[in-house]
């Protein structure tokens, strides 16, 4: 329809006749941006359930991966690698789909990225052996690489300011609401199926839907369009060199890259871990260990989704609130919230040994403090970096994130768990604990030859495993306190950081501005009509 024009419209009234009625000029641009604002959100919602899905199958085998070990005969470094496999196509082709997403179609690159996912996934769960299962597992690596760098900028392009704040709160919600919803989902599947392959079959649906959903009703706006400008891409060594020499980027990807570690480790090894030290005591000795460890599964990801929805919700909050007065805050945040987690978790790993309610409760409030992070650090990132360079940042950042972080600590904290288990044998004799056919859900079979069917866990070592995996389990630790001084490290140069973003901004408005003027002023020429004066432009405050 032409600009200027009434536009018709025809619309059936209930008694089959059609009344043909005219919308006005103001009334046209705003059903479109009625419409326009729909598909906005409409897109929000579908990345942040691919986002939920992909959460859900990365930490839902912490769910079933003593049932895993069991069966494919997996040592504890060997189950590592389930979490970490992944890693190897992802390095490869992260920083491709980061320079393929700054210049050309998001929602081509998610399609065939969430696709590839998605069939990878399923084929896994058919695979009979452990390296065969291992190799397709990581091959999930390519469709991560394709999404998560994608889906940040592409939110981040649809609003600005604290509108975006609180859409990238929303799309990190799924990041522990989906890793908790994981453990329960696939260890509850795994129960009722009684094969664990099956709780790897659900998330592959998910996948699927998502791809339907991306095809018809996802935006890919432009690059830098919640800015109000148009910038031009730059080669991928002058990105690289911009990155190396940010500040603000540099001790964010440090930090994110730690909390990362953390939160791998123990989402990985928490419900064996749990598991373990109540094995070990004997009052615990009377409930099937197939049972205790459904029962932690679900405990421990229940305390995941709350923390997660509270952590994020609160951090948000607190930072869209206080950003205007204290411009500091968002890394304050992040670095107290972390650093306060770490004498929690700690408790928690002590107390792990004794009654379930303080490890559950140390373990709550650990959680609590350590997501207030998730969505101030991405916001963070994308407000001190230009729009044309975030997807390629994001890229760059998750791939430390993984490679350093959460990819790497399940292998790390397994392979350190073997190399100690030696150590704690020389202490523990490796001894049998009291009565220890009564985990079984009958006690007819040798404790020496473990069935799988039975008992998922090899009580007769029990007392070693867990005091080998707490060992390993401290080292993270202090990788978390380099985390939280690293964000509080941010603070010292956001503030320019930001201004820098801002000024590029304002400078390339005035620029399109401009170039929209002569435009109009050659057209006022030709048909002799008045030229008109272009809107002030105002510069942020920062300058």
């Amino acid at each position: 329809m032409d600009a200027g024009t009434d536009s018709q419209l025809s619309e059936t009234t209930s008694d089959g006749n059609k009344e043909k009625f005219q919308l006005t000029e103001n009334e046209t641009v705003q059903v479109e941006s009625n419409k326009r604002s729909r598909l906005k959100v409409a897109t929000v919602c579908i990345l942040c359930f691919f986002n939920l899905t992909y959460y859900m199958d990365r930490f839902g085998i912490a769910g079933i991966l003593t049932a895993i070990q069991c069966d494919l005969g997996a040592t504890d470094s060997q189950a590592g690698l389930l979490q970490t496999a992944f890693i190897i196509p992802y390095v490869i082709f992260s920083p491709v789909v980061g320079y393929l997403g700054d210049r050309y179609s998001r929602r081509l690159i998610l399609v065939l990225g969430i696709f590839f996912w998605s069939c990878a996934t399923l084929t896994a769960s058919f695979m009979p052996e452990l390296w065969s299962f291992i190799v397709v597992r990581s091959l999930t690596g390519v469709g991560e690489a394709c999404f998560s760098s994608l889906a940040p900028a592409i939110i981040s392009d649809l609003y600005a300011s604290n509108v975006r704040s609180k859409y990238l709160a929303v799309y990190y919600f799924a990041i522990p609401v989906g890793s908790g919803l994981g453990y329960i989902i696939f260890a509850e599947v795994a129960t009722a199926a009684d094969d664990w392959r099956w709780g790897l079959r659900v998330t592959p649906v998910f996948g699927f839907i998502t791809v339907v959903l991306i095809l018809l009703f996802l935006q890919d706006p432009p690059r830098g369009q919640s800015e109000g400008s148009r910038m031009k891409t730059t080669s991928w060594m002058n990105d690289l060199k911009y990155f190396a020499t940010h500040g603000s980027y540099i001790w964010i990807s440090i930090a994110t890259t730690a909390v990362a570690f953390i939160a791998g480790a123990f989402g990985a090894w928490g419900p064996k871990y749990i598991t373990l030290g109540l094995v070990t005591q004997e009052e615990q000795q009377s409930e099937d260990i197939r049972d205790l460890l459904g029962r932690v599964s679900l405990v421990f990801g229940f305390i995941t989704v709350v923390t997660g929805l509270m952590g994020v919700i609160f951090g948000s909050l607190m930072g869209t609130k206080l950003r205007g007065k204290y411009p500091t805050i968002d890394p304050e945040i992040c670095g107290f919230g972390v650093l306060a987690s770490v004498p929690l978790i700690f408790a928690m790993t002590i107390l792990a040994r004794g009654p379930e309610a303080p490890t559950y409760i140390t373990f709550f409030f650990g959680q609590w403090f350590l997501n207030l992070n998730w969505a101030l650090a991405t916001d963070m990132l994308m407000y001190t970096i230009v729009p044309t360079r975030r997807s390629s940042a994001k890229a760059l950042q998750i791939l430390l994130n993984h490679v350093l972080g959460d990819a790497g600590s399940p292998y790390i904290i397994g392979l350190l768990s073997d190399a100690f288990k030696p150590l704690v044998d020389s202490g523990y004799s490796t001894k049998y604990l009291a009565s220890p056919s009564s985990f079984l859900r009958n006690g007819t079979l040798p404790i020496e030859e473990q069935d799988c069917d039975l008992s998922p866990i090899d009580v007769t070592t029990a007392e070693r495993d867990f005091t080998a995996l707490q060992y390993a389990l401290f080292i993270a630790l202090f990788i978390q306190v380099l985390g939280a001084f690293a964000f509080i490290a941010t603070s010292w140069t956001i503030i320019d950081d930001k201004a820098e973003v801002d000024r590029a901004a304002a400078i390339n408005r005035i620029k399109n501005d401009n170039s929209v003027q002569s435009e109009s002023t050659v057209d006022d020429s030709i048909s002799n009509k008045p030229t008109v004066t272009p809107p002030t432009i105002v510069i942020s405050e920062y300058l």
